[in-house]
């Protein structure tokens, strides 16, 4: 299946000091950064009713390295494929997906008859026409969003009737306490470093809430928690891929010897179930919304 990458004019970019901005400059690590556990949503997601078939049209919403989309396609090896398209509002994690696509060689005719098209969009302001998809997929970033509720309402806009939207939020980020009982191992006397996801994204209510302003009736709504791992190979990975996430957020003005006292302290804020299985446990709410 081939790639098409096409953007909008003028091109859409993230603001400086947003989310979209950060996942912009971090997109060469990102699935590393994220321990898997946003590719196992995604992958939790497709075994949920409606499932995609052959004759499916997908959107891989805020798309990001193309996950949601590759877990897909990964359905359909040696089969007919769904049309999807995928969309990001991050330029680098766009361009990594399409480069990602061309290698792998996702080509239907190499005619203009791409099944998968790649391109530089808002959540907020999707092209797409009314009464697109048939499945709509919002992985893990709706709580990123500056306006969500505008974001919904263009879900819900171009799915077709009856079409089927999943969302998916966390509910609980394991990493959080290890990284903040390391911080205050060093700066006990320092209010802990906190997420930049907005507390009320933590509950089913404000996921429902966003949903139901965008159209979405509360019957037609089910919501489900999954758990997932946010893991390493080892230990020592795991660890690694700690650090390389938060060192630079959580110790952020400190000196260089506390920021090798809060790595030294990691291992120490982890269970030892978390040690031994090298994975730290997250929590995933997940909206099934019908139009």
């Amino acid at each position: 299946m081939a790639s098409s990458t096409t953007t909008s004019t003028p091109t859409p970019t993230p603001a400086p000091g947003t989310a979209a901005a950060a996942f912009d400059k971090s997109s060469e690590v990102y699935e590393r950064m994220t321990g898997g556990c946003t590719r196992e949503v995604a992958k939790f997601l497709l075994t949920l009713d409606p499932k995609v078939d052959s004759s499916s049209v997908i959107l891989d919403n805020a798309c990001g390295t193309g996950i949601m989309a590759e877990e897909i396609l990964g359905l359909f090896r040696d089969a007919a494929k769904p049309k999807i398209h995928a969309a990001d509002l991050a330029p680098s994690m766009i361009s990594n997906f399409a480069a990602k696509a061309k290698i792998k060689g996702w080509v239907v005719d190499g005619n203009g008859g791409d099944l998968l098209t790649v391109e530089v969009m808002d959540a907020e302001d999707l092209t797409y026409p009314n009464n697109t998809f048939t499945h709509s997929y919002t992985n893990l970033g709706f709580p990123f969003f500056p306006h969500a509720e505008k974001a919904a309402e263009h879900v819900y806009r171009t799915l077709q009737l009856g079409g089927t939207a999943f969302v998916s939020t966390w509910k609980t980020l394991g990493y959080m306490g290890p990284l903040q009982e390391a911080q205050r191992a060093v700066r006990p006397n320092e209010a802990p470093w906190e997420s930049p996801m907005p507390k009320d994204w933590y509950t089913q209510e404000k996921l429902t809430q966003v949903l139901v302003s965008a159209g979405f009736e509360t019957e037609k709504i089910q919501i489900l928690t999954k758990s997932v791992g946010y893991r390493g190979k080892d230990l020592g990975d795991l660890l690694d891929i700690v650090k390389t996430g938060f060192l630079a957020i959580v110790t952020n003005g400190w000196s260089e010897e506390e920021k090798e006292q809060w790595v030294k302290e990691l291992p120490n804020a982890l269970t030892e179930q978390e040690k031994e299985s090298a994975s730290i446990e997250m929590v995933a709410w997940i909206a099934v919304a019908q139009k």
